[in-house]
């Protein structure tokens, strides 16, 4: 029997990594794809195809989910804060809004990674986005069907939730996961 020399076992071991590496990234790619399709179609779930501010462009909640659908990066808006270019959507986000709608949750998404929003928003790295209806009602604080929309996104794993006595957040909800 032959002992591999270290290097050599090394170069198996590191070519094994990058080939599993690659198939978990494959995988994560077509999952994305799966539950954006599946969110554009979902009949609990509108996304608008303009921005709250009126601007247009092709960042809004409606494209960002047919270009993460299409396997591609999502757009950002280059208007106002926003810092333009593109970003991967986050699964975990993608995830929590087919199991909401799935649960019987309908909700309008407003924005995902394009509008303008604080400098160091996350929704620029794709991982948060807004939301202005939850099962037909608008936010609002005299109406706070909201609220456990807001106590399932925590427990799907959101560490950033603001809404109705947060300030310039009185007609809307921004769920966001952390930084990985």
């Amino acid at each position: 029997m032959r002992l591999l020399s270290a290097p050599l076992l090394a170069l198996i071991v590191g070519q094994f990594f990058l080939v599993t590496a690659a198939s978990a990234q494959n995988e994560s790619s077509y999952e994305r794809q799966r539950l954006a399709t599946e969110l554009l179609t979902h009949p609990r779930v509108d996304a608008l195809d303009f921005h709250v501010s009126g601007r247009r462009d092709s960042a809004t909640a409606q494209d960002n989910l047919e270009q993460a659908a299409q396997g591609s990066m999502i757009r950002r808006s280059s208007y106002g804060n926003a810092p333009g270019g593109w970003t991967q959507i986050d699964i975990r986000l993608l995830r929590a809004l087919v199991t909401l709608a799935n649960e019987g949750y309908s909700f309008r998404i407003t924005e995902i990674a394009g509008g303008s929003h604080s400098g160091t928003s996350r929704h620029y790295s794709g991982l948060a986005f807004d939301v202005d209806k939850v099962n037909g009602h608008r936010v609002r604080n005299r109406h706070a069907s909201y609220k456990r929309f807001i106590a399932r996104c925590k427990q799907l794993g959101a560490t950033q939730v603001f809404g109705p006595g947060t300030r310039g957040h009185s007609s809307h909800l921004h769920i966001a996961w952390g930084r990985e």
